[in-house]
């Protein structure tokens, strides 16, 4: 087990630094609870990855297990060398380390799109709302297509994330007075604590709306949807596997 300044030196390695974020950003996790970065995939990693999710799905579609739904899913996706650069991103991890701090591992990248008409959730805080003390969870949603206001942005209330109690309605669909959509350009990532109240909306629009979702906890904190790391995977990654330990 890496010590926790063995851990911040490995992710300084990684490109994860206070000054890789300029202070309206670091001003903006701290106060709102989150933070827009633009264009952390450039064109290239974007089509690697869009054409890894298409393989992807393709080659799940032939398990009759399978169900799609309204809304498909893929897990495990960092077995797949096409989706490092979503979570090796020095920015990304830079943004979550201002969170949660250095002594901290990846829970989970998984792939959400929800066709039109779904996508709807209730909102919710991905651990303890109001919560008072260190900060536990931080999460990275990365458009693969343009968020715009119809096609299922996700929704976050600005300030949820700080102690104190917020009254939310229980029905998906009916606004927060004070939430926000987050509409983006495709390769941007939406960093956010994950004490903060957040959601999926509904797809309004006629295109499935591609993203991809990395959650990651401080050290020792129990977070949804823990990884399944394969051996091939730790020895690609090299030291970086530490982040899944």
């Amino acid at each position: 087990m890496l010590e926790s300044g063995e851990r911040e030196a490995l992710l300084h390695a990684l490109g994860a630094e206070e000054n890789a974020l300029i202070d309206a950003e670091r001003i903006a996790l701290d106060r709102d609870g989150y933070v827009v970065l633009r264009d952390i995939l450039n064109a290239a990693q974007l089509a690697d990855v869009r054409a890894a999710i298409e393989r992807l799905i393709a080659q799940a579609r032939l398990d009759p297990t399978w169900h799609a739904g309204g809304t498909l899913h893929l897990i495990d996706l960092v077995n797949d060398p096409a989706f490092d650069p979503v979570w090796k991103s020095s920015r990304l991890l830079s943004a979550i380390a201002h969170v949660i701090g250095y002594d901290l591992r990846i829970g989970s990248v998984t792939y959400r799109a929800p066709k039109p008409g779904y996508g709807a959730q209730a909102l919710h805080a991905d651990y303890m709302q109001g919560y008072r003390g260190e900060y536990q969870v931080a999460t990275a949603i990365v458009a693969l297509i343009d968020f715009t206001e119809t096609n299922g942005p996700t929704r976050i209330v600005p300030g949820s994330h700080l102690p104190g109690e917020i009254a939310v309605p229980s029905d998906t669909d009916t606004p927060h007075p004070n939430q926000r959509l987050m509409t983006c350009s495709a390769g941007s990532a939406i960093v956010f604590n994950g004490h903060l109240l957040h959601s999926g909306t509904r797809n309004a629009s006629q295109e499935t709306r591609h993203a991809l979702q990395v959650t990651f906890a401080r050290h020792g904190a129990p977070v949804t949807g823990t990884v399944r790391i394969e051996n091939a995977t730790l020895d690609r990654v090299g030291d970086a596997a530490f982040l899944f330990i």
